[in-house]
């Protein structure tokens, strides 16, 4: 893994319930994504993966980007605080119906507090 290890976290951390560890990666994730949503059209946040032990989030979302959708992945390290983008595919404009609503981030609305999959 190279020369350097990650952290150990710190007591006031490994002390948080793991839901209230998720709650605090996802919104910190949330306000790093934030600014790369496009500002026209809405986005949706699917399929979510969380390693609490290791302070990462994993997941993708549906953008338009230009004149077409892509389904990008990202990766979030909550650790050092940095996003990283890790591909995109294209995503056909006829599924776009069958993504789940309530999934949708529309621009400049993205609560960081909102759980997904509604959880709060």
């Amino acid at each position: 893994m190279g020369f350097w290890k990650r952290r150990v976290s710190t007591d006031a951390e490994t002390a948080l319930a793991p839901e209230a560890q998720r709650q605090r990666l996802w919104e910190r994730a949330m306000r790093r994504l934030q600014p790369t949503l496009p500002s026209d059209s809405p986005s949706w946040i699917l399929e979510e993966q969380f390693d609490l032990q290791n302070s990462l989030v994993w997941f993708d979302v549906v953008m338009r980007v230009g004149p077409r959708w892509v389904r990008r992945r990202y990766r979030y390290d909550g650790e050092i605080n940095v996003l990283y983008f890790s591909g995109e595919v294209p995503f056909q404009e006829t599924e776009l119906d069958r993504l789940p609503p309530e999934r949708a981030v529309w621009p400049f609305h993205l609560l960081p507090g909102k759980m997904p999959h509604g959880e709060t």
